[in-house]
């Protein structure tokens, strides 16, 4: 068992929530499908080697409640930057009040942080299905269904495209960050200048104007030469 390993049963104080964050730690390291109950039994320093499933069930079960250990505070964050009463509701206050919180979980925590490249590897082994998220997290749904009508002059099948992608490049470009924050080669002073600097990306990248070759795709006969 590694130092940190031994560090998450510590401050999580054993049960479940230990657990939680040794799964959440292996997950996002190795991957989902790589990692088995008795892996997560020992990382946090079970006695019982059946903990995990007894708790759990299922390799699945674990997953979801690590999804459920971050995903409500996540999403009550989310609600409230919804609820500020300044500035224009514009695509940068909706991507503002998806992203921040997300970069917030950059900010060291005694156990570590993972949480960005568990959600990273969920993706993967999720296949992008997120109807559990969009029952589970209310802001997060109604910040998505804000920004799709504020790009609505895009054509259906690239807006679809974009928005489909979206939470996608969001959690890889965060994923790298957490990386390098764990290796030293950012530091968390610069987290401010992630969440920034990300939200100019994203928002570039969901009104970027269509190339010739993007119409000629959408609408065939219609694009107009470069110039």
């Amino acid at each position: 068992m590694t130092g940190k390993a031994k560090r998450i049963s510590d401050t999580a104080g054993g049960g479940e929530t230990a657990l939680i964050l040794a799964a959440e730690r292996l997950f996002a390291e190795r991957g989902i499908e790589a990692v088995a109950l008795r892996h997560v039994n020992q990382a946090a320093n079970q006695k019982n080697m059946s903990a995990a499933h007894y708790h759990f069930g299922s390799r699945e079960g674990l997953v979801r409640a690590v999804l459920m250990h971050r995903w409500p505070d996540l999403d009550r964050r989310r609600g409230q930057l919804l609820e500020r009463g300044t500035g224009s509701r514009d695509l940068r206050f909706f991507l503002e009040a998806f992203i921040r919180p997300l970069t917030e979980e950059l900010q060291p925590r005694e156990e570590g942080n993972y949480y960005l490249r568990f959600m990273q590897q969920y993706e993967r082994f999720g296949g992008g299905d997120y109807s559990y998220a969009r029952q589970l997290t209310p802001a997060s749904v109604a910040i998505y269904d804000h920004i799709e009508p504020l790009i609505g002059y895009i054509p259906a099948p690239v807006r679809r495209l974009r928005i489909g992608y979206l939470i996608n490049m969001i959690h890889a470009i965060l994923a790298t960050a957490e990386a390098r924050l764990d290796k030293g080669q950012v530091g968390h002073d610069e987290i401010d200048l992630i969440a920034a600097n990300l939200i100019d990306m994203v928002a570039s990248a969901l009104t970027a104007p269509l190339s010739a070759d993007t119409q000629q795709l959408v609408l065939p006969g219609e694009a107009r030469a470069p110039g």
